[in-house]
């Protein structure tokens, strides 16, 4: 009897649960619809000098949002024709991706402008010109590339458990597009994201450059602005990309924000508010997008395989050796957090900028260095030039779960770091902070 009770009562536990997180994502959407105009604060408040400085490159989420989900219930109804064959849908891959390899080479001769100098106009104006040339070609292919690769991505996840009733909650839903461009504040006097705003996609050069220098000359506060791969709405945006293993870890890294969003706690909601629980959402999902990229890849495209990194005996990726550049990285930044510690704001910002023009001088098109530059880059902490131990204790904490669901519905239930290193001390991880 008492065992019977039991199970009574997990299954009670479980269904309070789904409906606490069904709960949580209904309000989500509510909030995403229901977001107005907040009222104008003070004319010296840090939010009013951006809203008067980037008001007309503002990026409209809720209004994105609003249409992209309207497209995503017909396409759900009614679904674009896909090749029948499996050849024929790997053809079509195949195309969107040489697409796409012509589309970053384009952009990577307007970025080695930029880093430089001023572009002539000519030349820049027939680089564009190529480049919308090729991305209309593109747009035609992009909806039944969209739906295979949701579909192919949201099979390895029900194999790994994350189904309900034959369906996963929520559903992969993305757009293969140009995210938002982000603008990033970071206080001067140390590396933390301070802010972020959302800002139209392929946002220019020039005015990125405006942006951050009018920002830096009010003395407290680094800004960056700068492409991010995707972004965690609903449907998530994907940005395009010519390497399927990438593209397709995107995918499933966009859709771990949107799972954990469906638990009730901090973990996905205190997200902007604390950088540790920033940092451990987005190296999770970076983790999570790995895994099922992998198993995305083993299944429907083999012969990707060799080009992924190896793994070791309990699975996981074996950590590669930094590159030139990220191990330059992994140097400024522990400089500048010794200068920044000692008060030296202004020599760590000469020391950054000086290291930036030898990088630029050896090939890497890095247009701003900065304490933004860092807060941004700094909450991904899988990244080889991380210096964050968040990294490697989240890698260990996969490698101890008994499946990656596990592993995940962990994390979503964490309230706080307290929560994390106490995760951490039950199963003998170091815990110090950083």
């Amino acid at each position: 009897m008492k065992r019977v009770a039991k199970a009574k009562a997990h299954r009670r536990l479980k269904r309070r649960r789904r409906r606490q997180r069904i709960a949580r994502l209904a309000l989500l959407l509510f909030l995403l619809f229901s977001l107005r105009t907040a009222a104008a604060p003070s004319a010296s408040d840090l939010n009013a000098r951006i809203e008067s400085l980037a008001r007309a490159d503002r990026f409209d989420l809720v209004a994105w949002i609003s249409q992209a989900l309207g497209d995503e219930a017909g396409r759900r109804l009614y679904p674009p024709n896909l090749p029948a064959t499996y050849a024929d849908q790997r053809t079509l891959v195949d195309t969107y991706l040489a697409q796409e390899a012509e589309i970053w080479r384009q952009e990577q001769a307007v970025a080695e402008l930029y880093a430089t100098t001023k572009p002539p106009a000519q030349r820049l104006a027939r680089l564009e010109q190529t480049l919308r040339q090729l991305r209309q070609s593109q747009a035609e292919l992009i909806p039944q590339v969209e739906y295979l690769l949701s579909r192919q991505v949201e099979t390895v996840l029900l194999d790994e458990g994350f189904g309900w009733r034959g369906q996963l909650f929520p559903p992969v839903a993305f757009r293969l597009i140009d995210p938002p461009t982000s603008l990033i504040l970071s206080p001067r006097v140390r590396i933390e994201k301070q802010e972020s705003w959302t800002l139209q996609p392929s946002l220019d050069y020039d005015r990125r450059t405006a942006l951050e220098d009018t920002l830096h000359q009010r003395g407290d506060v680094s800004a960056y602005v700068t492409n991010i791969g995707g972004l965690g709405s609903y449907p998530t945006m994907v940005i395009n990309s010519a390497h399927l293993p990438i593209l397709l870890e995107i995918i499933a890294h966009e859709w771990t924000h949107n799972y954990l969003y469906t638990f009730p706690t901090n973990m996905a909601w205190g997200y902007q508010l604390y950088p540790r629980l920033t940092t451990i959402n987005e190296t999770t999902a970076s983790l999570v997008g790995e895994e099922i990229s992998r198993k995305v890849i083993a299944r429907f495209y083999p012969d990707w395989l060799p080009a992924l990194p190896p793994i070791d005996a309990l699975g996981q990726p074996v950590p590669l050796e930094p590159s030139p550049f990220e191990r330059a990285m992994q140097r400024i930044r522990r400089r500048v957090d010794h200068l920044l510690a000692a008060g030296q704001v202004e020599e760590a910002e000469a020391y950054m900028e000086s290291e930036r023009a030898k990088l630029v001088e050896q090939g890497y098109n890095l247009r701003r260095l900065n304490q933004a530059y860092f807060a941004f880059h700094g909450v991904y902490a899988l990244s080889p030039a991380a210096v964050d131990p968040l990294g490697p204790q989240i890698r260990q904490l996969r490698a101890e779960s008994p499946s990656l669901k596990a592993f995940l519905d962990q994390v979503g239930w964490l309230n706080s770091f307290d929560d994390y290193q106490l995760w951490l001390n039950t199963i003998g991880i170091e815990s110090a902070k950083r």
